[in-house]
């Protein structure tokens, strides 16, 4: 101890901590923020596969569950589509029978659980390699791509339906009201009970 100055240890985050840390990162910050050696690829793939198994076997705790998970593989995505424009001349897209067959198979399975596995089935490549082709094609991981899509069916629904937003949240694969109240101010910055009274006033407007 110096001049009446105590040393302190620097505190280490939770785990907690450190996925809401990664979550409040913007993209292109992030990509400066990862340490040396960290392959966000491969970890976006684990965490995929742990969202996977969660949807799959429809758990209690599946919407606590998705709300831990949810935030790292969004800051993941973040990361690798910050790097994306320095890598996409350098990746291999998917054909175009491939990106047909993979964009109907997600408009198909946007009921329920889709694993990112069954999607690389699909193209016929390993997951890593569909994965990367994916992304270079559609300009954003599977993952990503499949909650935007997931996100579009729901205002559809909310626009041409009158189906309560707990309905509509199962009938685009998401676990409940509040999973999609979540995803859709995440996407959209708003709720969706907010939205669909918007929208349903500009529509009786025009």
């Amino acid at each position: 101890m110096m001049n009446g100055l105590r040393s302190h240890k620097p505190r280490l985050a939770s785990p907690d901590q450190e996925i809401e840390m990664h979550a409040a990162i913007p993209p292109v910050a992030a990509a400066a923020y990862v340490p040396r050696g960290f392959n966000a690829a491969v970890e976006l793939g684990r965490l995929q596969k742990v969202l996977e198994q969660v949807q799959a076997r429809r758990l209690v705790h599946a919407p606590a569950l998705m709300d831990a998970v949810l935030p790292a593989i969004v800051a993941l995505e973040g990361i690798l589509s910050a790097a994306l424009p320095a890598r996409q001349e350098q990746l291999a897209g998917l054909a175009p029978w491939q990106r047909r067959k993979v964009a109907q198979m997600v408009e198909e399975h946007l009921h329920g659980p889709l694993a990112v596995s069954d999607m690389a089935a699909t193209a016929r490549l390993s997951r890593s390699a569909f994965t990367r082709a994916f992304t270079a094609s559609f300009g954003q991981p599977p993952h990503s791509y499949v909650v935007g899509r997931r996100i579009a069916r729901a205002q559809d629904l909310m626009v041409t339906t009158n189906e309560p937003l707990a309905q509509i949240a199962l009938a685009c694969g998401l676990a409940d009201q509040a999973h999609l109240s979540r995803v859709f101010r995440q996407r959209i910055g708003t709720t969706p009970r907010s939205w669909r009274r918007t929208a349903s006033a500009a529509d009786m407007a025009a």
